[in-house]
């Protein structure tokens, strides 16, 4: 699968959230705990190992689950320049991280980078970027990121990395943008680890 996503920064969370009900609906509320293990703090090749811990309506955990992510990252920039990550995502679940923690300590990894998001999503059909009348998915993340503030995440999973493809979902993305009431100039191209990565060093 191939993931097409862009981030914008946050000024006002609850009228966000007012606005998103009005477009599209709810999903899940969802807490997750990332690690991104590499051998250097400067690796691109990095594992992420995702602790999920889904809400109930009344506050307590409905279920929980551990993903491991390897993405082989790159960007797309739209006709008027705006960018947007196109990542070709490998993802599982599993059950119990502790036999791939000690693999990867093992063998020279250690964890390098640690993120906290508190999500709130919502799901809204778009255009699945072909000819056809195909529909594809979009969620919209309302995340609250420790130390680095609140963030809307709009995210497309494509089964193809069909350039012209990622094009068109690039600008529905930006279409849903528009419609979250979120200027351009908000957009953060940065990824969440190169922010944080930053404030460590200021520390």
């Amino acid at each position: 699968m191939t993931e097409v996503e862009l981030k914008a920064r946050v000024d006002d969370r609850a009228a966000l959230a007012a606005r998103l009900d009005s477009f599209a609906r709810r999903g899940q509320h969802v807490i997750r705990n990332d690690e991104y293990w590499g051998k250097t703090a400067d690796d691109r090749n990095k594992i992420r190992i995702r602790r999920e811990a889904f809400l109930a309506p009344d506050g307590s955990t409905a279920k929980t689950d551990i993903l491991v992510t390897y993405k082989r990252k790159s960007r797309i920039t739209g006709a008027d320049g705006v960018e947007a990550e196109a990542n070709d995502e490998k993802e599982c679940v599993i059950s119990n991280a502790e036999a791939l923690e000690a693999f990867l300590s093992d063998t020279g990894y250690a964890v390098q980078l640690k993120k906290h998001k508190d999500v709130e999503d919502w799901l809204v059909e778009v255009p699945d970027g072909t000819d056809g009348a195909g529909t594809l998915e979009a969620t919209l993340e309302l995340c609250a990121v420790d130390k680095l503030g609140d963030f809307l995440e709009i995210e497309i999973l494509s089964p193809t990395g069909d350039t012209a493809v990622l094009s068109a979902l690039h600008g529905e993305l930006e279409k849903l943008l528009d419609r979250a009431g979120i200027p351009h100039d908000k957009i953060e191209n940065r990824y969440y680890s190169e922010m944080l990565r930053d404030i460590a060093l200021r520390t």
